[in-house]
């Protein structure tokens, strides 16, 4: 398709002004009374993929397991270390540990509230590798560090999302934190007092207290099905009596609690499965998916060779994608838990895929984008492609061999973005939560196309 576009400068300037989203070996002349741009329109090919581990270093933990009717089964797991700060002390007059727990709190959950779930925490028996990059993706083997024998067990906990031993009035205060508390039981706490009394200098700090006295916990289910819960806190709670001496001299015993938290300063990384029930909907080749965490993304094949036929010489001024969703996920609609819309997609070249999480980049608006759910059109949009294609561009003309499969290929990845307090993105990672979108396009699917606008030189 290709139509004319005419209007006056001061329009023209407003929509294809000369920035750095209008790019091409053409340049934008803004001194004339009127500027001609014509639109074309291509297909575009789209696929789904699977994904079967993500870059998953977040201060986030992620625990259960629930088994959807179109996506199959999904569990998280994880391995946790504990942060001890310098200068951690006890009182100096500590009389007895008299328990410890473990406490996750979470932001939010997905599933049944009232599924029963019953998670095991393990002691690592194995101090953690500084340089063992496989933990920093979801498909790590715990069993490196864990043996999760009677030796390692130290705790079991049987619990649901929701309390019900939590009153509703309580449970409705803004205040409230949902919570898993685990005892880890009097061996364990015998074990942190024995250590603390005989080696004080083990609790110097994190390093000599990963070290010494605690490498870390594995935390995972063992049975149940139905929810997972979104973490955002680990809490080590030592309970404790100590002796206080009162304004006239005298002693008394005082109870007490001091608490160690994982931190951004020791490692934390959740470990995630889904079943091959994904490998169905790979094969579906009349629509693409979505699905989080460490599932489905979509491929996208860009017409680079046939837009460059066409425009080698002209001023790409606007490139844009938009792609709808269907209204469910799923095609059998026999989920009783929907599950949410991913919010925002991460468009990147697969060849960077990996490189962007690992080195912590953000997109560009070059070779990467971010593409933002809109409710009222039921799609995501990416504008601004034309700086992508003439990037290709660049590297089509360079070439002297070979083709790399994979050069007008871009993923669209489920992501969360951190923003700092002006509202810039400052940091995207791969959406964790339980999120799926269903999505038009396919090989044989509703057809999909990328619109260009520009101008001649």
């Amino acid at each position: 398709m290709k139509f004319k576009l005419m209007a006056v400068i001061a329009l023209t300037a407003a929509l294809y002004s000369c920035d750095d989203s209008t790019t091409g070996v053409g340049d934008f002349v803004s001194n004339i009374d009127k500027i001609e741009a014509s639109s074309d329109t291509y297909k575009v090919t789209s696929r789904t993929i699977r994904l079967k581990e993500v870059y998953s270093r977040t201060n986030r933990a992620y625990l259960g397991r629930f088994t959807d009717p179109d996506f199959g089964q999904y569990s998280a797991d994880f391995i946790t270390q504990i942060n001890c700060p310098e200068g951690f002390e006890l009182p100096e007059r500590l009389e007895k540990i008299t328990g410890t727990s473990l406490e996750l709190y979470y932001t939010g959950f997905y599933g049944d509230s009232l599924a029963t779930m019953t998670v095991q925490v393990d002691e690592l028996s194995k101090a953690i590798e500084e340089d063992d990059k496989d933990l920093y993706y979801t498909s790590y083997n715990p069993a490196k560090y864990c043996n999760c024998d009677d030796e390692t067990c130290i705790a079991q906990k049987t619990y649901t999302a929701v309390d019900l031993s939590v009153s509703d009035s309580l449970r409705n205060t803004s205040g409230y934190y949902p919570g898993i508390k685990i005892d880890l039981r009097e061996k364990f706490s015998n074990k942190i007092q024995s250590l603390y009394e005989s080696n004080p200098e083990y609790f110097k700090d994190a390093n000599s207290f990963i070290n010494n006295v605690l490498k870390g916990f594995y935390v995972h289910t063992i049975q149940g099905d139905g929810s997972v819960v979104y973490i955002q806190d680990i809490w080590l709670r030592i309970n404790m009596e100590y002796t206080v001496t009162g304004s006239q001299g005298q002693d008394s015993t005082a109870i007490g609690s001091s608490v160690l938290a994982a931190s951004k300063e020791v490692l934390m990384s959740t470990k995630m499965m889904n079943d091959d029930k994904l490998d169905e909907l790979v094969s579906d080749n009349e629509h693409t998916y979505l699905k989080t965490p460490a599932g489905l993304c979509t491929e996208i094949e860009l017409p680079v060779d046939e837009i460059y036929d066409n425009h080698e010489n002209d001023t790409l001024n606007s490139i844009t994608l938009s792609i709808k969703k269907y209204k469910d996920a799923g095609i059998s609609g026999e989920s009783s838990y929907k599950m949410g819309i991913p919010q925002t997609l991460l468009m990147i070249r697969k060849e960077e895929m990996n490189t962007f999480f690992e080195q912590n980049k953000t997109y560009d608006n070059e070779t990467s984008f971010l593409g933002t759910y809109d409710s009222s059109s039921n799609s995501y949009t990416f504008s601004k492609l034309n700086r992508l294609i003439s990037h290709i561009f660049s590297e089509k003309r360079s070439e002297t061999g070979e083709t790399d499969s994979d050069r007008d290929k871009v993923v669209l990845i489920p992501v969360t973005t951190e923003t700092d307090t002006e509202g810039n993105v400052i940091g995207v990672s791969h959406d964790m939560e339980v999120n799926a979108a269903r999505l038009f396009g396919g090989e044989q699917g509703e057809e999909l196309k990328i619109e260009v606008i520009y101008t001649k030189p």
